[in-house]
């Protein structure tokens, strides 16, 4: 496949999992501050659902970016930082989906607290990354 379609495809697959980590955050933290149970869980749900399709749509953006990175990991200058900020977030989407899935409701307080802590640095570090490699596309 040539480059440009390589960049036309991430460039589409890259805006599902950034919006939708972006979305699970803002109702897990609702739901984490909510006093209300009924809404609390619902709010929780939509954060789970979220972030589980948000784990699922990142691995095309991954795969697309490495196609037209040309297989480099790292990379120099903008490169560099686009993946110094997208290598960890992608991780950490992962291993939070993994953990909401064995975890489902029976974390206690404490524990979503420290939840919420690390999908708000993984929203940090993915919206990051998106802007590096914003400006690698538009800053040419």
């Amino acid at each position: 496949m040539n480059q440009t379609l390589w960049a036309r495809m991430h460039g589409g697959a890259t805006h599902f999992p950034i919006a939708l980590l972006l979305v699970s955050v803002m109702f897990d933290h609702a739901a984490f501050w909510w006093r209300g149970e009924t809404r609390r869980r619902e709010f929780r749900a939509v954060g789970f659902y979220t972030l589980l399709i948000a784990a699922a749509a990142a691995p095309a953006a991954v795969l697309s970016g490495l196609a037209l990175s040309r297989g480099v990991l790292l990379g120099k200058g903008m490169l560099a930082l686009h993946h110094y900020f997208l290598w960890p977030a992608f991780g950490l989407l992962i291993g939070l989906a993994v953990w909401r899935l064995v975890v489902r409701e029976h974390a206690s307080r404490r524990a979503l607290g420290v939840y919420l802590a690390l999908a708000t640095l993984t929203v940090v570090a993915m919206m990051t990354a998106g802007y590096w490699g914003g400006e690698m596309v538009l800053g040419q």
